[in-house]
């Protein structure tokens, strides 16, 4: 990018805070500056038409649908389009098509598309069962794809035999503390918690906590997902004191790694604020006042989960997260 004395392809000497697209390197004048993914600094800015050329044309295998730069998914429709013209050029050549089958079916996912993304999910199933058999790790993580899709349709009962595969057989091949491992306990406790099953579903979300605090630290994004499920199970089953602290830390630490708009982030701040409503910190009854002499950090929370109540109204009560 260019810096303060470089001159550009005009001539001109750029100043730090001039407005110019990362890819042109024009301003303006060539159309709206826009920031469309999460990079940041001077590399935040471009011009829409430059970024579409950029995303049909570079040779990079994953430019079609996410940033090169901080990996952010665009999540639109020019991503399904290249997508589908990949696949569709795979299968006429005859060319493996399993990675763009689990790509397209992953975006089509994210965009809500479930009923096109399921015989995707389906087919790229199939595939590595028939060439790498039920064992390999990539078949488990197209066994728990598929199951995702299914519970996020509300087939509940059609994804269980599918987590219940992946995590058997993970836990035999991989271990019980591998990061695969992890996730289908996980993911498994998540479905019983939504099933309504929550004495099966605590000991696979407390082994996943655990597991995670273990192998990934104290700030890692999964790590928060896992106590936000703990977290939501507790106030589930009634336990506010013990689910407040795990709500509160999830909060802070998906709001620090993943940033204050993003799902997860939200999905957490849903369960916060429907507990500190049932114990009466988030009654329209309480004033403010007396939140912040509870808590010392109770009134910027507050502030915060009801600028948000608008947004997470989107999400289910006492949400967890697949992975």
């Amino acid at each position: 990018m260019p810096t303060r004395g470089t001159p550009t392809r005009d001539g001109k000497v750029e100043e730090p805070d001039e407005r110019r697209c990362r890819l042109c390197l024009e301003g303006e004048g060539d159309g709206p500056l826009l920031q469309l993914c999460a990079c940041r600094g001077s590399a935040k800015l471009v011009h829409r038409h430059c970024l579409e050329k950029w995303r049909r044309t570079s040779p990079k295998e994953d430019a079609a649908y996410r940033c090169g730069q901080c990996k952010d998914h665009y999540r639109d429709a020019l991503s399904l389009e290249l997508l589908r013209a990949r696949l569709q050029t795979e299968r006429a050549d005859g060319e493996g098509t399993v990675f763009t089958l689990n790509t397209l079916a992953s975006e089509l996912q994210a965009q809500g598309k479930y009923d096109e993304a399921e015989p995707l999910n389906r087919e790229a199933l199939e595939v590595r069962r028939e060439t790498l058999g039920d064992r390999h790790p990539d078949t488990l993580a197209s066994i728990n794809n598929l199951g995702v899709l299914l519970k996020v349709k509300g087939k509940l009962a059609a994804a269980e035999p599918l987590y219940r595969e992946a995590l058997e057989v993970s836990r035999e091949t991989l271990g019980d503390r591998h990061p695969d491992t992890l996730t289908f306990i996980a993911n498994l406790g998540g479905l019983l918690m939504a099933k309504g099953d929550l004495a099966a579903a605590e000991p696979l979300c407390r082994e996943a906590l655990e597991g995670r605090r273990e192998t990934l630290g104290n700030r890692h994004p999964h790590m928060f997902t896992s106590i936000n499920n703990l977290g939501g199970l507790l106030l589930a089953k009634g336990d506010l004191a013990a689910a407040e602290p795990l709500l509160r830390e999830a909060v802070e630490g998906l709001r620090a790694t993943l940033g204050s708009g993003h799902p997860d982030t939200l999905a957490s701040i849903g369960n916060l604020r429907r507990l500190l409503v049932r114990s009466g910190a988030g009654s329209t009854h309480t004033s403010i006042a007396s939140c912040s002499r509870r808590s010392p950090s109770l009134i910027s929370v507050m502030a915060a989960l009801f600028a948000c109540s608008a947004i997470v109204c989107m999400y289910v009560f006492c949400t967890s997260f697949d992975e």
